[in-house]
C-alpha cells in the first residue's frame, strides 16, 4: 500500500527516553491493519491449539505432534527469502492478500474434512504445510508495512503493538482452542480460523497499490544474492540474524512440546493445554506493554538479559512436576520471548535501509524458521527422554546462548536510526541506458607512498561498502611501473543495477567514499565505466548495438559517487 508521508513528531527515541507504547495507534491506516491483526491471530492459536491435539488425539506420537509446528513453519525455511525477494520487486498488497488467501483456503480444507472425520495424520501435516506456504508468502509483506504506516520515531512502538496483537490472541486464543477441542469442535476452531483470514483482505483492499522500494529489476537468484551479501557485509545485522536463528533452534521445543508435557507430565486435558497455552499468552502480552520501560532500564543488556531468562525459564518448565510451578515458568518464558524478538525485530528493521528491507526481514524470518528444525530435534530427544526433560536439555542450551550474548557488542535498539542519504545528496545526470553486460567501474588513485597504510585500511572498508550497495566483485590492483598508482575495479550486472547504486547512498557510504577521495593527489580520482561486450554467443546483440556510452566526465571529480562535497584538504 502506498499510505502518504508521515510527519515525524519526534525524533526517535534515545537512551532513557520513552514514547508511549500505544502512540502508533493515533496513525489511522496503523490502526486499521492492527485491529485487523488481533482477529486473524486470535485465529491462527486457535489453529496452533487444535491441530497439535488433534495429531495428539489421532496418533499419541510426540514426534508427529511436533511435527505438526514442523509442518507450519518449515516453508519458512524454503520460501521466505523469494517471498523477501518479492516483497522488495511487487506491489507489497497483492502479495500480502494472495499469501492470506493461500491460508484460509488449507485451513478451510483441514476443517471440512475434520467435520466429516476423514482427516488423516498424513492430511493434517499436508494441510499444515500449505497453510505454512501462505504465511511464508505473506509475512515479509506483512513485516515490512510497519515503516510505511508510521513516522520512523514510532517503529519500535508499532514493532511492539504487533507483537502486542499477537499475544492478546495468544492469551485468549488458546484457552478458547481448547474449550473448542474439549468440546468436540476441532472442526470448529479451524473454521473460525479461515474466516479471521477475511479481516487482513478486507482491509488491504481498501488501500491503493504499493509503490516498489527497489525500482532495479533483477532475477530472483540475483536480488537474493544482493540481499544476503547486504547482510554479510553489514555486522550488526549480520550478527542480530546469528542470535535470531541460535534462540529460534534452542526454545522451540518448548512451545511444540507443550502438549505432550501438559498430557503425559503433567496429567492434563486439552483445557488444561489450553490454558497453559494461554499463561505463556499472558506473560507474552505483559512484555509487549512493558518492553519500552524494559528498554531503557536494562539498556544494553535488553538483549542478553531476555535470552538468558528464557532459557532459564524453558529449564524450569521442563524439570517441573506440578502445573502451576511449570504455568509460572511458562509466565516467565513469554514475557522473555516477546521482550527478545521484539528487541531483534525492531532493531533489525530500522538498521535496514527501504532499498533492502524486505530482504533483510526475509533472512530475519527465516532464522526464525529455523523453529521447525528446533521442534523436530526436540521431538527426538523426547523420544528417547521424555518430554519434560526434552525441554529441559534444549532450554539448557538458550541459557548459553544468552551467556555468550551477554560478550558481544550489539546494537541498542532506542540508538538506533534508519540509514538515509546525506542531506547534500544529489543525483548527477547519467545515461538512462547503457549496452552491454557486465559493468566494471574503475577508479584510479595517484596517492602518496607515506599514505598507502592509511589508504589500505580505507580501501578495505570502501570494498564492504560496493559489496553492500550492489557489487559481485572487487579488487584492487597498482600500476605496475608506478606502484602508488592505484586502480579500484568492482563489477555490477548490467547499467540499471549501477544506477541503482547510487540510489542506494547512505550516510555510511558517503564518508567512506570522502575519506577515500581524499588520499588522491592528481586532477582525480578518475572513474571510468566499461560494459562488456559480447562476441563469442551467436545469440547475443549486434556488436552495433552494444557500444559503450562514454560519461567518464560526469565522475571525474567524484570518485563515481553521486555527491559532491569540498575536496578534503587534511592527509
Amino acid at each position: 500500500m502506498r499510505v502518504p508521508p508521515l510527519p515525524d513528531p519526534a525524533p526517535p527515541p534515545r537512551g532513557s527516553e520513552r514514547v508511549p507504547t500505544f502512540a502508533p495507534l493515533g496513525v489511522r491506516e496503523y490502526r486499521r491493519v492492527w485491529t485487523a491483526m488481533v482477529v486473524s491471530n486470535l485465529g491462527t492459536f486457535l489453529q496452533l491449539t487444535a491441530a497439535p491435539w488433534l495429531m495428539n488425539e489421532l496418533t499419541g506420537s510426540p514426534l508427529l505432534v511436533s511435527l505438526v509446528t514442523t509442518a507450519l513453519t518449515l516453508p519458512r525455511l524454503l520460501l521466505t527469502v523469494p517471498a523477501g525477494v518479492l516483497t522488495d520487486a511487487v506491489d507489497r498488497r497483492t502479495l500480502l492478500i494472495a499469501g492470506q488467501v493461500v491460508s484460509a483456503t488449507a485451513v478451510a480444507v483441514m476443517a471440512v474434512t475434520t467435520m466429516l472425520d476423514v482427516i488423516t495424520p498424513t492430511a493434517l501435516l499436508a494441510l499444515s504445510f500449505a497453510l505454512g506456504v501462505g504465511n511464508a508468502f505473506a509475512l515479509p509483506a506483512a513485516q515490512t508495512l510497519v515503516p510505511d504506516l508510521v513516522p520512523a520515531g514510532l517503529r519500535a512502538q508499532a514493532i511492539t503493538l504487533n507483537s502486542a496483537a499477537f499475544n492478546i490472541a495468544r492469551a485468549v486464543g488458546p484457552a478458547i482452542g481448547g474449550a473448542l477441542v474439549a468440546a468436540g469442535l476441532t472442526a470448529g476452531a479451524f473454521g473460525l480460523n479461515a474466516a479471521s483470514y477475511l479481516g487482513i483482505v478486507g482491509v488491504m483492499l481498501t488501500f491503493p497499490r504499493q509503490a516498489v522500494e527497489d525500482p532495479a529489476r533483477q532475477r530472483m537468484w540475483r536480488s537474493a544474492a544482493l540481499g544476503m551479501r547486504y547482510v554479510r557485509f553489514t555486522r550488526p545485522i549480520r550478527v542480530l540474524l546469528a542470535i535470531t536463528a541460535v534462540f529460534a533452534l534452542t526454545t522451540a521445543a518448548v512451545q511444540a512440546l507443550l502438549p505432550n508435557v501438559a498430557s503425559d507430565d503433567l496429567g492434563l486435558g486439552a483445557g488444561g493445554f489450553g490454558l497453559l497455552y494461554g499463561v505463556f499468552g499472558a506473560g507474552a502480552l505483559t512484555a509487549a506493554l512493558t518492553r519500552e520501560r524494559a528498554r531503557t532500564r536494562l539498556g544494553a543488556a535488553m538483549l542478553p538479559a531476555s535470552v538468558l531468562t528464557f532459557g532459564v525459564a524453558g529449564v524450569v518448565f521442563g524439570l517441573t512436576p506440578g502445573p502451576v510451578g511449570s504455568g509460572i515458568a511458562l509466565a516467565v518464558a513469554g514475557v522473555a520471548w516477546v521482550w527478545t524478538l521484539t528487541t531483534l525485530n525492531a532493531s533489525i528493521q530500522i538498521l535496514a535501509p527501504r532499498w533492502v528491507r524486505g530482504r533483510v526481514v526475509s533472512l530475519y524470518l527465516l532464522a526464525i524458521g529455523l523453529q521447525p528444525v528446533g521442534a523436530f530435534v526436540g521431538g527426538l530427544v523426547a523420544e528417547l527422554t521424555g518430554s519434560g526433560l526434552a525441554v529441559a536439555i534444549l532450554s539448557a542450551f538458550t541459557v548459553a546462548l544468552g551467556l555468550v550474548t551477554f560478550r558481544l557488542e550489539l546494537p541498542v535498539l532506542g540508538e538506533l536510526e534508519e540509514p538515509h542519504a546525506p542531506e547534500d545528496w544529489h543525483m548527477r545526470p547519467h545515461a538512462s541506458e547503457v549496452a552491454g553486460t557486465p559493468i566494471l567501474v574503475a577508479t584510479t588513485w595517484v596517492i602518496d607512498r607515506d599514505d598507502i597504510a592509511p589508504f589500505m585500511d580505507v580501501m578495505r572498508e570502501l570494498r564492504r561498502q560496493r559489496y553492500r550497495t550492489g557489487a559481485h566483485r572487487w579488487s584492487l590492483f597498482r600500476d605496475a611501473d608506478q606502484p602508488t598508482r592505484i586502480t579500484e575495479l568492482f563489477e555490477v550486472h548490467d547499467w540499471a543495477e549501477h544506477l541503482a547504486q547510487h540510489q542506494r547512498m547512505d550516510e555510511e557510504a558517503a564518508a567512506v567514499l570522502a575519506r577515500a577521495r581524499a588520499f588522491d593527489r592528481d586532477d582525480g580520482p578518475v572513474t571510468r565505466h566499461l560494459a562488456g561486450l559480447d562476441i563469442v554467443d551467436p545469440h547475443a546483440d549486434p556488436i552495433e548495438t552494444q557500444l559503450l556510452t562514454v560519461h567518464e566526465e560526469l565522475h571525474r571529480t567524484d570518485g563515481s559517487v553521486p555527491l559532491a562535497p569540498e575536496r578534503a584538504t587534511g592527509r
